[in-house]
């Protein structure tokens, strides 16, 4: 990553030929690894959202961990490139079982018990150390106070026999400081590493993932799918990071660098081929942008396709082909019938009203 922010553009994987895992969760890619979040993150400018939370105090936490949730053309472009591959895992996971659940609930029992133990334990040794050292203390300001009066008494007694050597041989020497006694704990604290899902097979239920669409992510399929990719490949590729923007009534909010230095500076509408646009959809996007102090980005998308019944066709075609992969054709043949990319160009005009822009 530069310093300004800005990642790399180049695609491809991290680590020589490997590629990062992203999990798909009832449709959704999401990211389970620090490292791979991370990489993610400061390599390919592929931020996500963090989902991760306390449960019942969600509106408590202020940053948020994992899992990382990633949009669709955030996968899609990852899978794409050959950066990550899909790992499918069950969205549906069998219940656990009565005996599961009873040996579960008194593992737990067990284990809130010891802690109260231990914490009782702890509670009385360190009161018997506290009461000890209270005794301790005052038996020997006893002992120090008779010597002084034995001291006092001797020197008024023998004033004239040597008096500074007959007070040194009653020095009393100084107290030592009660000493705490230390205790080694059971369970020292020390880094650990945290295993992830592919430690589990039982919870895959297919292969990787590695070519799109799939029957599992059907994305891209339709014409608006390859818009939203392609914008969103075209804004990445400029060096934009790009995060979710209905909040604030666009298809993306655009920023020129990462989420926790900058401000989004674009909210994007996507338009597909030639969409015709509304004197009052230019009117209302103008007056959004002024709202919520960001400039309106119109993203134009348009394939080249020709005349409207080429295009109509084509659309049939790539439709066809999208569900003759998605009804479960074998990845290998699915290489060797590989179509070549497709030809897109996205213009982008930043719309300005009353002054901003």
């Amino acid at each position: 990553m530069s310093e300004d922010g800005h990642a790399s553009s180049s695609p491809g994987p991290s680590q020589g030929d490997s590629k990062l895992s992203i999990y798909l969760v009832n449709g959704v890619g999401t990211v389970w690894e620090a490292q791979t979040a991370a990489i993610l993150h400061c390599t390919y400018g592929i931020s996500g959202l963090r989902a991760g939370t306390l449960p019942g105090v969600s509106q408590q936490n202020v940053f948020l961990g994992l899992p990382v949730t990633l949009t669709k053309e955030e996968t899609a472009w990852c899978v794409i490139n050959g950066i990550a591959q899909l790992v499918p895992l069950h969205s549906d996971l069998p219940d656990p079982s009565l005996s599961d659940i009873s040996s579960n609930t008194q593992h737990r029992i067990d284990r809130i018990q010891s802690y109260l133990l231990r914490q009782s334990q702890d509670s009385a040794r360190k009161a018997s150390i506290a009461r000890e050292a209270y005794e301790k203390g005052g038996e020997k300001a006893r002992l120090k106070r008779e010597a002084r009066a034995k001291a006092k008494a001797e020197k008024e007694r023998d004033t004239n026999r040597r008096p500074a050597e007959a007070s040194s041989s009653q020095q009393i020497s100084p107290t030592d400081p009660p000493k705490m006694q230390s205790h080694s704990k059971s369970n020292p604290i020390y880094p650990h590493e945290v295993p992830s899902h592919p430690l589990f097979p039982d919870l895959t239920f297919a292969k990787p993932i590695t070519r799109l669409p799939h029957r599992l992510f059907p994305f891209p399929l339709t014409a608006r799918d390859r818009a939203l990719l392609d914008t969103f490949k075209a804004l990445h590729d400029r060096g934009y990071r790009i995060g979710l923007g209905p909040r604030f009534g666009g298809e993306y909010l655009v920023y020129p660098g990462d989420y926790l230095r900058y401000h989004a500076h674009f909210t994007t509408q996507v338009l597909v081929r030639d969409e015709c646009i509304r004197p009052m959809e230019l009117v209302a996007w103008g007056r959004l942008g002024t709202g919520t102090k960001k400039a309106g980005l119109l993203c134009c998308w348009d394939d080249e396709r020709g005349d409207e019944e080429e295009r109509e066709a084509d659309e049939r075609e790539q439709r066809a082909k999208a569900l003759v992969k998605l009804e479960g054709r074998d990845e290998q043949e699915e290489d060797q019938h590989e179509a070549g990319p497709l030809e897109y160009q996205v213009e982008f005009y930043s719309l300005e009203w009353a002054n901003f822009g």
